[in-house]
């Protein structure tokens, strides 16, 4: 009579050990599926990296200045340098960084250190300005020669044709 009262126990062991692994065997069937989309992302890099990265070896720079506030910023990361076709487009030719325009820590780049400025409700960041030649806008893209010199600048939201096009254009 006890085995009785133990089979439907056991019938839930059993089917919760059998869930559990289903469970277990999809994420990581997920897991090894984003390994291999993350391997075919962009890297970005911090603007202090880009000195030590063209001396081991020389690319252009894509500079993205966002801030977290903004929703075309937001939806150019996932529908321009999410895409697959942008990413082999621009890769193998450029670095990519990234720089929050109201970030408010000081930044050391090219010698000199630059920092937040407090304009009342919303500041924003000298290195930021500097680069989008006080036009601050976002997003904004920034290109820069091996030499780090500015080159040219994609003001607003690009698609990734857009993106591809103007980066065709720039004669460097």
């Amino acid at each position: 009579m006890t085995h009785l009262k133990l089979f439907p126990l056991a019938l839930i062991i059993i089917s919760i050990f059998f869930l559990s692994n289903a469970c277990y065997n999809e994420a990581n069937a997920v897991k090894g599926n984003e390994t291999t989309t993350k391997s075919n992302a962009i890297e970005w890099y911090s603007i202090e990296d880009l000195e030590a990265l063209q001396k081991k070896a020389p690319k252009k720079v894509i500079v993205d200045v966002y801030t977290d506030w903004c929703k075309w910023c937001k939806v150019m990361d996932k529908k321009t340098f999410e895409d697959p076709e942008f990413i082999n487009f621009a890769k193998d030719d450029y670095y990519f960084v990234k720089l929050d325009g109201e970030t408010q820590r000081d930044i050391n780049y090219s010698g000199k250190t630059y920092s937040y400025v407090n304009t009342g409700r919303r500041g924003y960041h000298q290195l930021a300005s500097v680069l989008l030649g006080g036009r601050l806008s976002y997003p904004s893209c920034v290109i820069l020669d091996e030499n780090l010199s500015k080159v040219n600048v994609a003001r607003g939201y690009k698609s990734t044709q857009d993106f591809k096009t103007f980066l065709s254009k720039l004669s460097i």
